[in-house]
């Protein structure tokens, strides 16, 4: 990911600009290195594998560090434009296009592209490697608080008599999944016996997460109503929340270590550099090259539970039918209600 990111910013402008700052066909062939893979010489000029790949990279075909075989679809295609980006660099050289005084300048502006992107990397390179992002993972697993999931069924009706009726029918020794398959219009739910799944009680709408934590591992609750009709869920199970492993979250922190990284380059240099400009801002550049964020939290695009879900939205798909009406929540019960152990 961090490789991707910077093959991003410097790929496409590396290789067009390549072709453009050199003096002579002759003068480039003599520094190519013996232990390059060339994938083609047009004009006694290379074009490197690598090249290639990362032109793929910058084009989003590859993610960064892949290797691409010679007969891959995809060198093919860019290997092309490559070829065809080599011969109309050639030719500006040809008519003298690069001594223009707008290409000067464009062309030294890409040439400090590449060049600061090559120094991040340099940088970020010694800074976060795997240590680095286990240390933070632990650290934040450590501070994480973890909520508790619940295994949870349910049965939907349309009316409180249908409901009540099927409540009997519970407390007397039936089979929860039985009657939510063969009672619940739940149709999402109902052909595996009710089961939403494990969620967190907060992922629902209200009045369900009231209703959850009420009831105990086992136990079945009181029919409760909502825009959708009448209500009846079963806690099968409790278990602690599981923390997210490194591998899913190791992307994240190595983004928001380069990040923070970066920031920090770019403070220093800022601090110890006299820099004029025609914008009246003492702190231009500082945080407008790379807004870096102030925390890990920060780099989640939404919370683990969703506020929108306060309000019945963005529900899990699982229970989304269910308990979502028209306009993203649910009518509390009239009353408070308790929960009855299943004989």
């Amino acid at each position: 990911m961090l490789r991707k990111s910077f093959a991003l910013i410097c790929g496409a402008t590396l290789l067009s600009i390549a072709a453009c700052d050199q003096n002579s066909p002759d003068q480039n062939a003599s520094n190519v290195r013996v232990s390059a893979a060339i994938a083609a010489v047009v004009n006694n000029e290379p074009i490197y594998a690598n090249d290639v790949e990362l032109q793929a990279v910058s084009q989003g075909l590859i993610d960064a560090g892949t290797s691409l075989d010679a007969d891959d679809p995809i060198f093919v295609d860019v290997l092309k434009q490559l070829i065809d980006q080599k011969l109309l660099a050639q030719e500006a050289l040809t008519r003298g296009l690069n001594l223009e005084e707008n290409a000067q300048h464009r062309l030294q502006a890409a040439r400090e592209r590449i060049l600061g992107t090559i120094l991040i990397e340099n940088l970020v390179s010694a800074e976060v490697d795997d240590a680095a992002i286990l240390e933070m993972y632990e650290a934040q697993t450590a501070l994480q608080q973890l909520g508790e999931e619940v295994l949870i069924r349910h049965i939907l009706v349309e009316t409180e008599e249908e409901a009540n009726e099927l409540h009997t029918q519970l407390r007397n020794g039936a089979e929860f999944a039985e009657v939510a398959f063969a009672h619940s219009i739940d149709r999402s739910s109902s052909a595996e016996g009710g089961l939403l799944g494990y969620f967190l009680p907060e992922e629902f709408s209200a009045p369900f997460p009231r209703i959850i934590n009420n009831t105990a591992v086992g136990a079945i609750s009181r029919p409760f109503e909502s825009d959708l009709g009448w209500h009846i869920i079963k806690v099968d199970d409790r278990r602690t929340e599981e923390p997210p492993t490194f591998d899913e979250t190791r992307p994240m922190i190595a983004e928001f270590l380069t990040l923070r990284e970066i920031s920090r380059v770019l403070e220093r240099l800022h601090a110890r550099a006299q820099i004029e400009t025609v914008i009246d801002d003492p702190d231009i550049g500082i945080r407008g090259y790379i807004d870096a964020p102030d925390s890990l939290e920060e780099m989640q695009t939404s919370p683990e539970i969703p506020e929108s879900y306060e309000d019945g939205e963005n529900l899990p798909d699982s229970v989304d039918n269910a308990l979502q009406d028209g306009d993203g929540g649910t009518a509390a019960p009239e009353e408070t209600e308790t929960t009855e152990a299943t004989e």
